[in-house]
């Protein structure tokens, strides 16, 4: 099994060139503390919460960041702010819209002289605090924010800018909220998860790989699913079609036909927020319901993945949920545990 779970984590970790080392340090870990050696394998298309997720799964056990690990993340969480900052300053340019406090022009040259910095201390950050709260309060920059579906801008950044001011202390830590909104970041160790003291191996891929070539092995799927994506493009491609087509590909492969799915749409904070605005029949037109009502957008989501099961029949289950919820997700993750070590499959949600 050892030699098995190698050559699967090396076919699905991102970053090949390393590959071979970082399996061999989650091998490692592995024979450390090894109980039944499970395997997840989690999916899900770019942006839709799979780090979160991740990170979230770790809280949960009780697993908690130490200090280095935070002033790892703190660095991660000064480029994010300076560059979704910057990536808003810029589309406000090209959109033409015009300052609304025109000394907020030095403090987007700032902005805009600005390269993702490796040890980046409390005290370099400190100079960009007022230009980035300036910026945030201008007329400009706000609507240049409310274009966002227009454009690629992590949905983080304005917690990030609200809470400016306590990020731009010299003493500042971040705390496991600042953690889960982070984008970027992510250790090896995220790679292994503990569930009820049984040491499980979490592979992420986001099936732009060849799905041919993956060692079949029998063991639970997650796929994590961007809820509040519907009107969102990247690349040219409507984020929700894009996870519908990868779910579609991911179900009917028969290596997986004994695989457990479990569905989570994710970002149900975003979407609950969006429909009250938002018309996603302007991109489904084939969507039958009230576009502001949550439940009916709801459903529909469910059903557009249902009729991608083609003619196979197995379990699927699906929740709803907020990744960086710290509460919620505890509360959907109990019964997860339960489908995962195959403990009660009465009385779940199945498509």
């Amino acid at each position: 099994m050892s030699r098995a779970l190698r050559n699967l984590s090396e076919r699905f970790l991102p970053d090949k060139s390393g590959a071979r080392k970082r399996s061999r340090e989650i091998d490692a870990m592995l024979k450390q503390d090894w109980r039944c050696g499970e395997l997840i394998l989690l999916f899900g298309s770019d942006k839709s919460g799979k780090t979160t997720f991740l990170k979230q799964m770790r809280l949960v056990k009780g697993a908690e960041f130490n200090h280095e690990e935070r002033l790892k993340f703190r660095e991660a969480i000064y480029n994010n702010i300076i560059r979704g900052m910057r990536v808003l300053v810029q589309e406000r340019k090209k959109l033409g819209i015009p300052w609304q406090n025109s000394a907020n022009e030095m403090h987007e040259m700032l902005i805009e002289s600005f390269e993702r910095r490796m040890n980046f201390e409390p005290c370099a950050f400190k100079p960009y605090v007022s230009a980035i709260d300036s910026l945030w309060k201008d007329s400009g920059i706000q609507e240049a924010h409310r274009s966002r579906t227009n454009f690629e801008l992590y949905e983080s950044v304005k917690y990030y800018f609200d809470n400016i001011h306590r990020i731009g202390q010299l003493n500042y830590l971040p705390n496991n909220q600042d953690i889960l909104y982070t984008h970027k970041y992510r250790s090896k160790e995220d790679d292994y998860i503990v569930l009820r003291d049984s040491p499980f191996l979490v592979a992420v891929y986001c099936l732009r790989g060849p799905l041919s070539r993956i060692f079949p092995i029998m063991c639970p799927i997650l796929y994590i699913i961007g809820s509040s994506d519907y009107d969102q493009i990247s690349d040219e491609y409507n984020c929700l079609v894009q996870s519908l087509d990868m779910f579609k590909t991911l179900y009917n492969k028969k290596m997986f036909l004994n695989n457990n799915i479990i569905l989570f749409f994710n970002k149900m904070d975003l979407l609950a927020e969006k429909v009250q605005t938002a018309d996603i029949r302007k991109h489904f037109p084939e969507f039958q319901g009230d576009p502001h009502r949550l439940e009916d957008v709801q459903e529909f989501l469910i059903q557009s993945f249902k009729k991608r099961t083609g003619n196979y029949s197995r379990l699927v289950f699906y929740h709803m949920i907020t990744a960086v919820d710290i509460e919620n997700f505890r509360d959907v993750f109990k019964t997860v545990e339960d489908i995962v070590m195959c403990r009660n499959l009465k009385g779940f949600p199945i498509l």
